[in-house]
């Protein structure tokens, strides 16, 4: 079984709507290191014995999935994403 993608390794990962960074740009880096913390918290979903505890993860789960989604999309393209369906994080949120 061979696992490539064909085009090579240009230094490069695509974005959401085939855009194309730096592996090493900070866009990859937080939305990699979001995907680390919903790991983690999945881990702490998975053995903890109370509900509550259980769905107030699984809500922060779901919120760092719509994070990870607009950090995966460039700039210029939020418009075509939201237009598509996705959600767009609220920047006039203010946490309390």
């Amino acid at each position: 079984m061979s696992i490539v993608t064909r085009t090579g390794d240009t230094g490069t990962t695509g974005l959401m709507y085939n855009r194309r960074v730096h592996k090493s740009h900070p866009r990859v880096e937080a939305y990699g290191s979001v995907d680390e913390l919903n790991a983690a918290l999945g881990m702490a979903r998975a053995t903890t014995q109370h509900a509550f505890i259980q769905d107030s993860i699984l809500a922060i789960q779901k919120d760092l999935v719509l994070v990870m989604g607009e950090l995966a999309t460039h700039p210029g393209d939020l418009e075509r994403y939201e237009k598509d369906g996705f959600a767009i994080i609220d920047p006039t949120f203010t946490a309390r």
